[in-house]
């Protein structure tokens, strides 16, 4: 064997100890597979999972509705009015040629409440259709500060649970740390 033989398996040999104490140090994994959405900061929403109602499309609309309310949501983030949505929950991917049962028609807050039987609506319906977070947590991506939500003027903790009622005055504050 010559020298530049025994270099090489020197180096070879070399390399894999240092490979060694470095796996066995925990500075590297060599079973860890990575997938590009672990090499981003995702946050998790809660329009991810989205409430059955979120779901449900009014295919036709007619007076006779059983449930035909009006709650207003005002969202403020970090002192300045954020813009709700026109048409938020009509004509989507999941209601294409209909309207969800919550949705809006403006920009103003006004959120319409619509179905066939009366039910107890919960805020979150409005997010999941929207396709926006909302929850203890915070709103949107906003996550690392603190939020604050009254229904008319009262704190109210129910968060994304809020039954919505017609003439609801609801803002959702956020505030960034």
């Amino acid at each position: 064997m010559d020298s530049q033989q025994q270099w090489l398996g020197f180096t070879i040999v070399c390399f894999v100890l240092l490979l060694g104490i470095l796996v066995h140090e925990g500075k590297i994994d060599l079973n860890q597979e990575k997938t590009s959405s672990e090499n981003t900061d995702e946050v998790s929403s809660t329009a991810d999972n989205i409430h059955p109602f979120g779901e449900y499309c009014l295919t036709e609309h007619n007076s006779s509705m059983g449930m035909h309310i009006h709650p207003y949501l005002t969202i403020i983030i970090d002192g300045e009015e954020f813009e709700i949505e026109e048409s938020a929950g009509i004509y989507t991917d999941i209601c294409p040629n209909a309207m969800h049962m919550v949705h809006t028609h403006d920009t103003t807050g006004k959120l319409h409440v619509e179905n066939y039987t009366a039910e107890d609506v919960p805020l979150e319906v409005f997010f999941d259709v929207w396709g926006k977070h909302f929850n203890e947590t915070g709103i949107f991506d906003f996550r690392d500060g603190s939020i604050e939500m009254t229904v008319d003027g009262e704190i109210n903790y129910d968060y994304e649970n809020l039954i919505l009622a017609d003439n609801q005055n609801i803002v959702i504050t956020y505030t960034s740390n």
